[in-house]
């Protein structure tokens, strides 16, 4: 994997130096006797042991300060609703965890804040190691809107087992989506109710559709987001990698059902963001291995959509700014990331904890199943959103598509068309 040596070398100086100043600042402190209670709201309860912990060390090291959860939404679907919800009647929270691909909203509808001006106030902005793709991917147009929380990577599950008794090889496993697709019909030949290969159409965003396309060096509208972009070959291909794993044996399951099926020894190969991996793995626990693959590229311009969560600085409250800028830089540091990642599964957002010996430096060496996400970190790209009032609809006209074509196997062409066509008439015009 190509490092970005510049921005290595500018780490391992700061950290020589001592002078992590951004994110190992001084505590801010809050009057002991006045406490100023900073709301927070995030999705997926996977995180919600990982945000206790991470602010009962908060308040610990902030006199005065108390950090309150809301409930974690479902979905981030669920969560952007519920936030479009709480913004009319004025009850957001001071900081929102949101997707990546869900800032731009946000901004659109006029809730997200600004964090340029916070930022500029920082003495070493650079030292902080948050990498470039994770900050890049909570701008819109030049100004930035939230700090990287994690990212995910897609990523390719095989279980091991399935994978011998097939007569694969799992420490040379298939690099491309033909190889993939063979190895997964040979495992759903082993017959008693095993299934071969499946594809996650219900991820977020059409998260995994927008892969098959990126990493093919395409993207699913032009620049200026006028016209769609997935209408061609690029799309038909994605659209025969879904058909041709859903004949491997694919059943339609919802992510829940399917993660259980997979950790229970039924599934071989299975796409998936590489956050559910501890998940998976404590599922399979005692029955069989995993190994994890990088999504594969066709394209020396490929990439594969980043995803996870930002943080939002929702507040207007000047005191209420200080607080959730001190809280959200505390999860952001390498301290954080390294718990994070730890707990979770999920890719830190940091170089100096994803690079350092005492943070996750040797605990990446030691798992390379956790490694796999890391060496992706160099080919990722942002996680697009579809502009106007209809997102979410052109997310779900997708989905709809797309599961038409793993489970009722409909012709590719026909798909292609019909879905370029749904997609079209929810733009903005």
């Amino acid at each position: 994997m190509k490092h970005n040596t510049s921005i290595l070398m500018a780490i391992h100086r700061v950290i020589i130096s001592g002078m992590i100043l951004f994110l190992a600042a001084t505590p801010t402190v809050f009057a002991a006797d006045k406490q100023t209670v900073l709301t927070v709201a995030f999705p997926n309860a996977l995180y919600k042991e990982f945000l206790e912990e991470a602010g009962r060390r908060f308040e610990k090291n902030h006199p005065g300060a108390a950090i309150r959860y809301m409930t974690p939404a479902a979905s981030h679907s669920d969560h952007l609703a519920r936030t479009l919800r709480l913004a009319v009647t004025n009850s957001l929270q001071d900081v929102s965890f949101q997707g990546y691909h869900q800032i731009s909203v946000l901004v659109r509808k006029g809730i997200g804040i600004s964090l340029d001006r916070l930022i500029a106030g920082e003495k070493d902005w650079s030292a902080n190691g948050l990498t470039k793709a994770s900050v890049d991917a909570c701008k819109v147009g030049n100004q930035v809107y939230g700090l990287p929380f994690e990212s995910s990577i897609p990523t390719v599950f095989f279980n091991e087992a399935l994978v011998r008794q097939a007569g694969g090889d799992p420490d040379n496993l298939p690099e491309d989506w033909d190889g993939i697709i063979r190895l997964a019909e040979k495992i759903s030949g082993l017959g008693k109710h095993i299934i071969g290969g499946h594809y996650d159409y219900t991820a977020s965003g059409n998260w995994n559709f927008q892969a098959l396309i990126t990493s093919q060096g395409g993207r699913l509208m032009n620049r200026d987001e006028t016209e769609i972009e997935f209408n061609g070959a690029r799309g038909r291909r994605a659209l025969e990698i879904i058909q041709r794993l859903g004949r491997t044996g694919m059943v339609d399951m919802s992510q829940a059902q399917v993660l259980q099926a997979f950790g229970s020894g039924q599934i071989g190969m299975l796409t998936q963001s590489n956050k559910f991996l501890k998940k998976l793995e404590t599922s399979a626990d005692g029955r069989f291995s995993i190994r994890t693959l990088r999504w594969p590229l066709s394209s020396e311009n490929g990439r594969v959509p980043i995803g996870g969560r930002s943080m939002m600085m929702l507040t207007t409250d000047p005191e209420k700014q200080k607080l959730a800028w001190a809280y959200m830089k505390f999860i952001a540091s390498p301290e954080m990331q390294t718990l994070l990642a730890k707990m979770t599964s999920a890719t830190p957002v940091n170089m100096i904890a994803i690079r350092e010996p005492h943070y996750l430096g040797r605990y990446y060496r030691e798992n390379p199943n956790e490694q796999r996400a890391i060496e992706a970190i160099s080919s990722v790209t942002g996680w697009f959103t579809f502009p106007g009032d209809n997102s979410e609809k052109i997310v779900k006209v997708i989905r709809d598509h797309l599961r038409n074509v793993a489970i009722s196997r409909t012709d590719v062409d026909t798909t292609l068309t019909e879905m370029s066509r749904d997609v079209k008439d929810l733009l903005p015009r």
